[in-house]
């Protein structure tokens, strides 16, 4: 891997960090005691548009999105656009404009590029209450001009395509299901969440039990409170179960292991792996590699096979 892209996502894991941690109802009316004919209520419509430096995307209260999200540069790298196709009507404001003059439910949105490691987000979208499905594709082949991505309470589903992304997506409550690319922050929040992450990417479940599958080089995933279920995969990752009962497994590759606070069970797999259970009953079982293990205080079994 090259070392200007080794350099971006190390700007761009800090900058996503800095994010993430920083239809009404119709009534019938009694006139004269004759029932009136009630008015249907006009669809939710969300709102879009250009705050001067980012796209701002807002969906309605009570509103269920099924939204896809294309972000294209174009030639001398000065403007970026968001094509912006949701299952619901889009107010197009500033800088936004319909590609169909007969479908308002899709929406062009362009924002000047501003610097390349400028720390703001490109475009920020709150889709707020609802079960929520959102596919983001990054056709850009860049992590500077990234996106910030709050999915509000519900049981919303994400999923990235792209080379690399740098997104910051927060699930916020319930039990979402989250798959994000390379230098990705992506934060389950409460419920039962199930994560995904590339190289290079951080992934928080927060309160609930948790799984969460990291992958590529360098990737880490924080469990939280809760029995959570932490995989890696190929390369070196960074594995926290945090608080709670936690499951963990380092898949191949040379990994870090750390239990947290609870019972937890540690398998270091292939790999020359380093493993620690922290308070609590550990199981620390090392696998093939030369690994090293200290359980922390309780009593552990530590095994290395």
């Amino acid at each position: 891997m090259s070392s200007s892209r080794t350099g971006r996502r190390s700007l761009r894991l800090s900058s996503a960090l800095t994010l993430l941690l920083g239809a009404g109802m119709a009534s019938s009316l009694l006139l004269g005691g004759t029932a009136a004919a009630a008015t249907p209520a006009a669809p939710a419509t969300a709102a879009v548009a250009s705050d001067g430096r980012a796209i701002v995307y807002t969906a309605a209260p009570g509103q269920t999105n099924d939204v896809t999200v294309t972000a294209t540069i174009n030639d001398d790298s000065s403007r970026i656009t968001y094509l912006i196709d949701d299952s619901v009507p889009i107010g197009a404001g500033t800088d936004c404009a319909y590609p169909s003059a007969t479908d308002r439910t899709k929406v062009a949105c362009t924002v000047g590029t501003l610097e390349s490691q400028d720390p703001y987000p490109a475009l920020r979208m709150s889709l707020g209450d609802g079960d929520d499905v959102v596919a983001y594709a990054n056709a850009t082949d860049q992590a500077y001009y990234f996106a910030s991505l709050d999915l509000g309470a519900g049981r919303d589903a994400y999923t990235e395509t792209g080379d690399v992304s740098g997104n910051g997506v927060s699930g916020g409550a319930g039990d979402d299901h989250l798959t994000v690319g390379e230098v990705t922050v992506v934060w389950g929040d409460a419920g039962d969440d199930t994560l995904r992450g590339g190289a290079g990417s951080l992934a928080k479940g927060g309160d609930g039990d948790d799984t969460i599958r990291s992958s590529g080089e360098d990737s880490h995933a924080d469990g939280g409170a809760g029995g959570d279920t932490l995989l890696g995969g190929a390369g070196r990752q960074h594995l926290s179960g945090d608080d709670g009962d936690d499951l963990i497994r380092g898949g191949a590759g040379n990994d870090f292991l750390y239990g947290g606070r609870g019972h937890d069970i540690l398998h270091g797999e292939d790999g020359d792996d380093t493993m620690y259970g922290n308070s609590g009953n550990d199981e620390l079982y090392g696998g093939r590699g030369t690994d090293t293990l200290s359980g922390g205080p309780g009593r552990n079994v530590v095994r290395q096979d």
